[in-house]
């Protein structure tokens, strides 16, 4: 989301410490790879299946090749099996050598990491599944950005769990999760992923899929579904969340929920037999076990993992004053780019007034749509990452793009309000109290900004109101002298 200059100082911190660290392989993918390398006669195909499997080997082939020299001159691997085609045997036989090995971990460890493993594969599993139904040209793209969508909270876990445990901690406080990560650790996971996927070189489509606003893309979209999957069935396939979840992807896949939810039941029991060596407990186990009451107690979470539903507690940010003016004094003054401008209203409407969701929408050239170009707190729910609104149907945005002028829909006013508003969008937003603002540069309608609090218990108020109205204003000017 934010621009390369808006890194800060503890995100450059750690991505200097993890620069030259590697994710554990595990010892049998080492030894069969090396056994593998010694038959001249092998096949492409067998030496992939080994290397997906093991996602550290994995991220170590993808560096591997992202170092070699010369690589302006060629295109971007984005796939095992092209990777594996620019090696000959006897550098992939050398991979291995002193990265540090799973098996070497305490147990405790080990047994995080497999699960933490595990899950990454049968997400990645899936997505390549549900690409392949959709006739993608490159599965395996999709395969590889869900496996790795997970490495920068690996890494962290691996050398500082203690931070995971405090952004657990807060979680189950009522937190968001990434509202979490910014007070723990001064910026958000996967922005550490999105820039070690930079400056390693990963596949782009990996980089995209840390972005909610990119859920557009239906590949994106199907790399944020099949994350989601993976972390929602870790408290069982039959409950509330879950069920959410098989539902948007049934849509996303064009299948009914009976047909989709068979099919992903398949798909995780396959993603098992494929890893069965993890020894992890894994989703295809959680088929056999009935649906618990929601919210049942001694249920273990991964660190900055949504809650299951039924067990959220409602959570307010503090406004950051401080900050809220330094930002306005940057727009008002510092020359930048349109698109930083709108980061960096963002940025202030999310930290320093403390509105937990907020978006800028684009007018499409056809003026038929908004679509959600940047958003920040989504927490990676693909259905509001999808942020749209179809114009015909919604009243209340044409007539906010007539001109610049702002909006707080609340209980007040509902009554007048919610008429002009079509159901898809309230049931996106999940909310019936929301800020909104139209955007005109160089008295040209080009979108709206859109924020709100999430939660009835957060509500939204009047200096909330005053402040959004004023960073919009500023956001815009700055918009428009770039």
């Amino acid at each position: 989301m934010y621009e390369d200059n808006a890194i800060s100082g503890a995100l450059e911190e750690w991505l200097q410490r993890l620069d030259r660290i590697e994710l554990p392989i595990f010892d049998a993918s080492a030894l069969q790879l090396v056994r593998l390398c010694g038959n001249e006669n092998v096949r492409v195909t067998q030496l992939s299946a080994l290397v997906e499997r093991d996602p550290g080997l994995t991220l170590r082939l993808l560096r591997y090749i992202n170092a070699l020299e010369h690589k302006r001159l060629r295109a971007e691997v984005a796939t095992v099996q092209h990777a594996l085609m620019m090696l000959g045997l006897t550098r992939l036989k050398a991979l291995p050598e002193g990265i540090p090995r799973v098996e070497q971990l305490q147990p405790a460890d080990r047994e995080q990491l497999l699960q933490r493993f595990a899950m990454a594969y049968h997400g990645a599993y899936q997505a390549r599944d549900w690409a392949q139904l959709r006739k993608d040209m490159e599965p395996d793209e999709v395969f590889m950005a869900t496996l790795l969508h997970g490495l920068g909270e690996t890494l962290l876990w691996l050398h500082a769990p203690e931070l995971l445990r405090e952004i657990q901690a807060q979680s189950h406080q009522g937190m968001e999760p990434e509202e979490a990560q910014y007070v723990v650790l001064g910026f958000g996971i996967d922005q550490l992923t999105g820039e070690l996927t930079r400056r390693w070189g990963l596949p782009a489509l990996l980089g995209d899929s840390l972005h909610p606003e990119n859920a557009q893309n239906p590949r994106v979209l199907g790399i944020m579904l099949a994350t989601q999957l993976s972390r929602v069935v870790r408290e069982g396939w039959y409950n509330e969340a879950t069920t959410r979840v098989i539902e948007q992807v049934a849509s996303y896949i064009h299948l009914d929920f009976g047909e989709a939810a068979t099919r992903l039941h398949r798909n995780a029991v396959e993603a098992v037999r494929e890893s069965s060596f993890y020894g992890a407990p894994t989703a295809a186990l959680l088929l056999l076990h009935p649906a618990e009451p929601e919210g049942a107690p001694g249920r273990s979470h991964l660190p900055g993992h949504p809650q299951p539903a039924g067990m959220e507690v409602d959570f307010c940010l503090a406004p950051q004053l401080q900050l809220l003016r330094s930002i306005q004094a940057k727009l008002a003054s510092a020359p930048m780019e349109p698109k930083a401008a709108i980061d960096l209203t963002l940025q202030g409407m999310h930290d320093g007034i403390g509105l937990n969701r907020v978006v800028f929408a684009m007018l499409t050239p056809d003026r038929a749509q908004l679509r959600g170009r940047s958003i920040i707190g989504s927490d990676n729910d693909p259905v509001f990452s999808r942020f749209r609104v179809e114009l015909e149907n919604a009243p209340l945005f044409k007539r906010l793009l007539a001109k610049p002028q702002s909006v707080w829909v609340s209980g007040k006013n509902r009554e007048v309000f919610l008429p002009l508003l079509p159901d898809d969008f309230l049931e996106l937003t999940g909310t019936e109290d929301f800020l909104a603002m139209s955007v005109f540069v160089r008295n040209r309608p080009v979108g709206i900004f859109y924020a709100d609090r999430h939660t009835d218990a957060c509500a939204l108020d009047a200096h909330a109101y005053m402040r959004f109205k004023q960073l919009a204003l500023g956001g815009m000017r700055a918009m428009g002298r770039g």
